[in-house]
């Protein structure tokens, strides 16, 4: 079974934007004035009334308990991973693992991949040792890389940021999150860059990667740009540089590069293969070797706690391959799981729900507060899915177990754009009872001012935007901390 540590390391990146957390038990105190309003919570956080929608749902009688702007369109971010990973465990099953395997005909080798999305370096590693176990890959012998059973892209959403690696390729091949870890230090005046795949215990370089310096100056802040045709990953990089850093950055041709770190420890292990290049197995091909990945109910458990984005666009992706019998693109693939989760409440007024991707990295993406309470009506019938929902905390961590069975925990999944923070989930009333609630907070006039004058450049976010997302973390714990104590 495959250590879910290098999920970890995920967490460590900019998947700060979505982050999970719990909240303490709460108890209605005697005071001599009476609580805040969310009006007044609203306000006092410099929002305007139309800016926040949310429902507070009582999940076994569904009666509305609170609502405000429920039917109001705004932008979900990453809580549209809970729409998919409901979707995906339904459609594909809990016990559904993704393939990877090698097949060979005469002297050539075939590198298959079926869009597992926790693939690591370790897992190549093994086919590796099953290359030289079945002395593969001799002299005059081609080695292929076949991708066919998704369509692949470069990056998940070309409105954002390119050089975050939250924002990686995808395919059917993938490995180690997609993403390298870049360390450079100058000598003698030049700098030298070294780029890595890590995994668990194994550190493969990857020397493919180049490094240039940018021909033109770069914005403040800049620290590298794309400069790779989609297929072999090139970076430029400010002469703004620092001596010695150190960065992650997302790889984009992730089919090639994944077959690459397969040759490179291949020939570790004494199985020199040619160099890689784009082909299909042979009807007629031999199987090697395979990996299978954990099951999906333990890849969910990974989803939900450290939103990792790509993960969630190929899991979506088989969901709707399965669902239809074809590799569809991105928005195909959204739309398929969409008509889907409409059939299972047909009750609910979907109309405006609307997904680009399965990540929820997209500022088109768009669902209303009420549409989030009956998709957490869907998750509330899973119990297994529900046992993985993670706990949120007051400083925005993942909880730990509660040493306490009396806590009130707040279970569910957020995200975070700039100008959007979405939160939802469920926690038990006073009196046991399970409550589910849906915050939306947008401010869809900044949010499309950013859209319409983004430099995909820069990766970090405004002074204003942060801002904002602080003042917006705060709403809702302070709404949440609300309910809380009245119910």
């Amino acid at each position: 079974m495959r250590s879910w540590l290098h999920n970890r390391r995920c967490a460590g990146l900019a998947f700060a934007l979505l982050v999970i957390a719990t909240a303490p038990a709460q108890s209605a105190q005697p005071s001599a004035s009476p609580p805040p309003t969310s009006a007044q919570l609203i306000a006092s956080l410099g929002f305007a009334d139309g800016d926040v929608g949310f429902v507070l749902v009582d999940v076994h009688s569904g009666q509305v308990i609170e609502e405000k702007a429920a039917d109001q369109l705004f932008m979900p971010a990453s809580v549209a991973k809970l729409a998919t990973a409901y979707a995906a465990k339904q459609i594909l099953g809990p016990d559904y693992r993704f393939s990877t395997s090698l097949y060979r005909r005469g002297a050539n080798v075939y590198l298959q991949g079926g869009g597992d999305p926790v693939l690591s370096a370790n897992d190549l590693q093994a086919l590796a040792a099953e290359l030289r176990a079945a002395k593969a890959g001799g002299a005059g012998g081609r080695f292929f890389y076949d991708e066919g059973s998704l369509a692949p892209l470069p990056e998940v959403s070309d409105r954002q940021p390119i050089a975050t690696a939250y924002n990686a390729g995808l395919g059917a091949l993938n490995v180690d999150f997609n993403r390298i870890e870049v360390t450079w230090v100058r000598r003698s005046g030049v700098l030298t860059f070294q780029a890595r795949s890590i995994a668990d215990g194994l550190i493969v370089p990857v020397d493919w990667v180049s490094f240039a310096p940018s021909p033109g100056n770069l914005p403040q802040g800049v620290q590298f740009i794309y400069a790779g045709d989609g297929k072999g990953d090139r970076w430029q990089y400010s002469k703004l540089l620092p001596d010695r850093g150190d960065t992650f950055l997302p790889v984009r041709g992730t089919a090639l590069h994944t077959a690459l770190v397969l040759r490179q420890l291949a020939l570790a292990a004494g199985v020199a293969l040619a160099s890689p290049e784009p082909g299909h197995v042979p009807t007629n091909g031999v199987a090697l070797g395979r990996i299978d990945s954990p099951p999906l109910s333990e890849i969910l458990i990974g989803l939900l706690r450290y939103s990792n984005n790509f993960s969630a666009e190929l899991i979506g992706l088989t969901a709707s391959r399965k669902l239809t019998g074809r590799a569809l693109s991105l928005v195909q693939s959204s739309q398929a799981l969409t008509d889907w989760l409409e059939g299972q409440a047909p009750g609910t007024d979907w109309r405006g729900f609307h997904l680009e991707n399965h990540s929820g990295l997209d500022s088109r993406n768009r669902m209303t507060p009420r549409q989030m309470a009956s998709l957490l009506a869907l998750v509330a019938r899973d119990s297994a899915l529900m046992a993985v929902l993670p706990p949120r905390e007051d400083n925005g961590e993942i909880a730990a177990a509660p040493k306490n069975g009396n806590v009130r925990l707040v279970t569910g999944k957020s995200g975070t754009m700039d100008y959007a923070r979405a939160l939802a989930g469920f926690f038990p009333a006073q009196d046991g009872r399970p409550l589910a609630f849906a915050i939306f907070i947008f401010d869809a006039g900044r949010r499309a001012a950013l859209d319409a004058s983004m430099d995909r450049r820069i990766i970090e976010p405004s002074p204003e935007a942060r801002s904002w997302t602080h003042r917006a973390r705060a709403l809702d714990d302070a709404l949440i901390k609300a309910w809380m104590a009245k119910f």
